[in-house]
């Protein structure tokens, strides 16, 4: 398979938490960061990979299909009552997504195309599950979580890259330094 995806994750988390981590103030462990953190790492990855695999378009299309996940998982999974009009956000985004996924099977075919359009699922689930876990950490520091996120996505990815064994040369690592510190 294709490892770009997986690699970019590891290093622009691996830089955005080095440059966020003096940022912290406060910082308090609580049992949800971790699998917070999982599921951020596995958004970062998935979605990296459905880019790489796919279009950008559609792994971007497919994420942000994450609202209908955390309305979905408020209703049926914590018992929430929709406000009005939630429902209304419901069908147009699941009719959107098919449309997606037909267009996207039709035009790239085969079985980079199905990765893809997975990954780009996974990443909106993923993306919705650390929505969720954030509304559940919203009294700790925004600068804590976000380095959390990143630290424990690189803690994660680690083994794997050292394994792969695939090192950046050092005008590569200037670039994924960027990435990880800009973009983050």
């Amino acid at each position: 398979l294709e490892k770009r995806g997986l690699l970019l994750s590891f290093w622009r988390a691996g830089f955005a938490a080095l440059f966020l981590l003096p940022f912290v103030r406060r910082p308090r462990w609580r049992w949800e960061l971790l699998p917070m953190g999982f599921c951020f790492a596995v958004m970062v990855v998935s979605f990296l990979s459905s880019m790489t695999w796919g279009t950008s378009a559609n792994a971007i299309w497919l994420q942000y299909t994450a609202p209908c996940w955390v309305l979905l998982a408020a209703r049926f999974v914590f018992r929430e009552k929709w406000e009005p009009g939630a429902r209304g956000l419901i069908l147009p985004a699941l009719v959107g997504v098919v449309l997606i996924l037909f267009f996207e099977f039709r035009s790239l075919g085969g079985e980079w195309a199905m990765l893809a359009v997975i990954s780009g699922l996974v990443s909106a689930i993923s993306y919705a599950l650390v929505v969720l876990f954030l509304r559940r950490l919203r009294e700790e520091n925004s600068f804590w979580l976000v380095a959390m996120n990143q630290s424990l996505t690189a803690i994660f990815l680690l083994p794997i890259v050292v394994t792969w064994g695939i090192w950046p040369t050092v005008p590569q690592l200037l670039w994924l330094a960027l990435f990880g510190v800009l973009q983050m």
